[in-house]
């Protein structure tokens, strides 16, 4: 199989990388070589713009046979570590405009994701755009193809439905996507609703703050992803290490390795709840991805300070709600 592979792959890689991308020799750049092993191969390489939210980056990225590394261009051949991610653990979309603020071009970008990462991958071409998601989507079904296990136990608690939190524990496969998981648990937990009135929220040791996710990602990746660096080393970067059982696939992990899953109202339906029952038009001035995956201390849209149209400091943080409504309708800064 492995030499059915390269014999496929071998001329399309030199075709693209002579006719698209500023070659690169693998045996000439130190972070290539550092990522080579006996099981491992490299594939293709290529500039990119990542764009999250109003932020852009200049990025160059290196695909291998299991790996995605990101890196930040030092020189010709140098260049600096950003990330990495085993392509099990990624995804690729095109809902560009719930992850960019900035208008992108579909013709030349679509949606790359990992664990914990949601980015617009802008290419200079349609041409480029087109090789590297072909590359990755191939790449990326190959790996889970291996994956082991291919399913797992995921525990879903729900907040913020009816009176008293749920919670229950779902089999997920590694090709369910968030929305997939949400229909699950709904029709576990007995409750109404499809996948657009609810948001399934990730709770990770590695960020400052939960953060919900658009739909399409691969909650079986996020879980796995946290699993595996919590293996020993030497085996956490295996795409199925033969090790997962028992305690790793509960949740005796460290806190710094936990990862949890909620299940809340979206904030769409939550708006439109208020908005009936203020019988006011409401609409937000900010797309989802300023609420969902905004980063930093300060700048998540929940702490985001008032307008200078709000209430005066004393007025209404901190009172009960009884003396700050009027005719039963809440101020326009919760709204």
């Amino acid at each position: 199989r492995q030499s059915v592979h390269s014999l496929t792959f071998i001329p399309f890689i030199s075709f693209y990388r002579e006719g698209c991308f500023s070659p690169i020799s693998p045996e000439a750049c130190p972070l290539v070589q550092s990522f080579m092993c006996h099981n491992r191969t490299f594939i293709l390489d290529g500039h990119v713009q990542l764009k999250t939210g109003l932020q852009t980056q200049e990025r160059h990225l290196f695909l291998f046979t299991d790996l995605l590394v990101v890196a930040k261009s030092k020189s010709h051949s140098h260049f600096k570590l950003k990330c990495q991610a085993r392509l099990c653990e990624m995804w690729t979309a095109f809902c560009t405009e719930e992850v960019c603020e900035s208008s992108t071009d579909p013709e030349r970008s679509f949606v790359l994701g990992w664990p914990t990462t949601n980015c617009v991958a802008n290419f200079r071409s349609a041409e480029q755009k087109e090789t590297w998601l072909s590359f990755l989507q191939s790449r990326i079904r190959e790996e889970k193809e291996k994956d082991y296990p291919k399913s797992i136990p995921l525990k879903i608690i729900a907040k913020d439905v009816g009176t008293c939190a749920y919670s229950k524990t779902l089999s997920v496969t590694n090709v369910d996507t968030a929305n997939d998981v949400i229909l699950m648990a709904l029709q576990q937990l007995g409750i109404n609703g499809s996948e657009k009135d609810y948001k399934l929220w990730v709770i990770s040791g590695r960020e400052d703050a939960p953060y919900p996710l658009i739909g399409h990602e691969y909650p079986f990746g996020i879980k796995m992803s946290h699993i595996r660096d919590a293996m020993p080393h030497g085996s956490k970067h295996c795409a199925c290490p033969r090790q997962l059982q028992g305690s790793f696939l509960t949740e005796q992990l460290p806190q710094e390795l936990q990862c949890q899953f909620v299940l809340k109202p979206s904030r769409l339906a939550v708006c439109q709840q208020l908005n009936d029952l203020s019988q006011k038009s409401f609409k937000r001035k900010r797309s989802i991805i300023n609420w969902a995956f905004w980063r930093g201390p300060g700048t998540h849209l929940d702490n985001a300070p008032l307008s200078s149209t709000s209430a005066a400091p004393g007025k209404l943080f901190g009172l009960l709600l009884t003396a700050i409504c009027e005719d039963d309708n809440l101020p326009k800064p919760l709204l």
